[in-house]
């Protein structure tokens, strides 16, 4: 009993021996940039937050050049008035020229460092990052601008769920190609998404545009608040007009089934999406009009679907992860072939299923 209490004692001593830091002593980083500056050079920019007298937020950023990463933080704690942490962040933006050399040194210093927390987001910015952290958005600081348009976006938009672990996950798994979202500045002085960006290995060699970033997330992720407005044409008695039909609370699903002896390989997606019918521009919607609109998306989403997925095996990007799949499914799975001969030659099919649940008030 008495060593247990000198133990105790010897506890509370020890948490006395901490080395304390004052918050108000700190810079606390929240995002950081990469540029390329020049041949082996990148351009580092870290953004901090200074808190006013007046409770507004000053946005602080802080730029270096140097050969590697690591000198970046260096030279960076160097030009720093106060320590510079990384405890609190959120965002890790890299230039589009600097993905296109491979980023893979970038993701996994911010792995290796304890502080940094693995739901960090990573982000493409189309043009300088430095450009995007030095602008001003939004009252709570250009870091949690951002990471609030990321996460608006996933829950109840185009954008499919990202981070730096799924980044990493991804990338280390054979079959599976890893996908980042694209920022951009829009004229208006805010900033939005551009689109994702797709890796082979770690470097950046496509991109899907917002226009096409729906039909992406029907097939890498799922949908619990979605948005799609469909397009039809309807006769009248002069010509056709061009009808519109808002599909929201929109809901989706996707299954992936590989029959993996056939050969070529065959792959079939079945999409099945829920919505309601909020807003409607044609004269009266009756339930034929409905089951047109049901058949209007599904030939939507089977076209889209499958025109992107020719051109990812054009490219010998796998983002949907079929590769992974095949090998769960053969013995001794050789991936130079499913490389070089199976995932090019396979046989996709895309299926769509859409029920309209409710038509609200416009009946």
């Amino acid at each position: 009993m008495r060593k247990f209490i000198l133990i105790v004692l010897s506890l509370f001593m020890l948490t006395g021996c901490v080395e304390k830091e004052i918050l108000d002593e700190l810079n606390i980083e929240t995002a950081k940039g990469y540029d390329v500056a020049g041949e082996n050079t990148i351009r580092g920019t870290a953004l901090y937050s200074r808190y006013l007298a007046d409770k507004k937020i000053e946005n602080v950023t802080l730029s270096v050049e140097a050969p590697s990463t690591r000198e970046v933080l260096n030279l960076l704690q160097k030009k720093s008035e106060m320590p510079l942490v990384r405890g609190s962040l959120e965002n890790v933006l890299i230039s589009s020229d600097m993905a296109k050399e491979g980023i893979l040194h970038i993701a996994d210093s911010l792995q290796r460092d304890a502080s940094v927390g693995a739901r960090v987001l990573l982000l493409i910015s189309d043009g300088p990052a430095e450009d995007i952290l030095r602008g001003n958005y939004g009252l709570k600081g250009t870091s949690n601008y951002i990471a609030n348009l990321i996460d608006h976006n996933i829950r109840r938009g185009d954008l499919s769920q990202t981070n730096l672990h799924l980044f990493l996950f991804t990338y280390y798994q054979k079959g599976h190609t890893p996908y980042l979202p694209i920022i951009e500045k829009i004229d208006d002085g805010t900033l939005g998404i551009k689109g994702i960006a797709l890796f082979k290995k770690d470097k950046l060699v496509h991109e899907i545009d917002n226009t096409e970033m729906f039909y992406f997330k029907l097939l890498s992720d799922k949908y619990s608040e979605g948005n799609q407005v469909v397009k039809l044409s309807e006769a009248s008695k002069d010509m056709q007009r061009s009808v519109e039909a808002s599909v929201t609370s929109l809901q989706s699903k996707h299954k992936i089934d590989i029959s993996h002896t056939a050969r070529p390989v065959d792959i079939t997606i079945t999409i099945t999406i829920k919505g309601i019918i909020k807003e409607y521009t044609g004269k009266s919607l009756t339930p034929k009009k409905i089951k047109d609109i049901e058949k209007k998306m599904e030939e939507d989403i089977e076209k889209h679907c499958l025109s992107m997925l020719k051109k990812f095996q054009e490219e010998g990007i796998d983002p949907m992860g079929f590769g992974q799949r095949q090998k769960h499914g053969v013995r001794k799975f050789d991936f130079k072939e499913w490389d070089s001969v199976l995932y090019p030659n396979a046989n996709i099919k895309v299926r769509a299923k859409v029920k309209i649940l409710e038509s609200g008030t416009v009946e």
